[in-house]
C-alpha cells in the first residue's frame, strides 16, 4: 500500500511529464484528428492525468481551489 509521500511524489513527477497537448484553433488536440482512435484515445487520458496531477500539486503547493469534479 503506498504513503501519503509516495503519493504526492508520483503526483509531482507525473505533473512534470508535459503540457497539455497543442490544439488547433478549434481548441481540438491535433492527436484526434490523426485518424487512430485507439492512440487518440490513450494519449487523450494520459494527457488527462498529467493535468489532474498539475491540477493536485497546485492546489497542495500553492493553495489553489481543487479541480472541478464532473457532473
Amino acid at each position: 500500500m503506498a504513503t501519503e509521500a509516495q503519493i504526492i511524489g508520483h503526483l509531482r513527477k507525473l505533473s512534470e511529464r508535459k503540457d497539455r497537448p497543442q490544439c488547433d484553433d478549434d481548441e481540438i488536440p491535433f492527436y484526434a484528428s490523426c485518424g487512430n482512435v485507439d492512440d487518440s484515445y490513450q494519449m487523450g487520458t494520459d494527457d488527462g492525468e498529467i493535468m489532474l496531477a498539475k491540477a493536485l500539486i497546485d492546489a497542495l503547493d500553492n493553495g489553489a481551489d481543487m479541480p472541478d469534479l464532473p457532473d
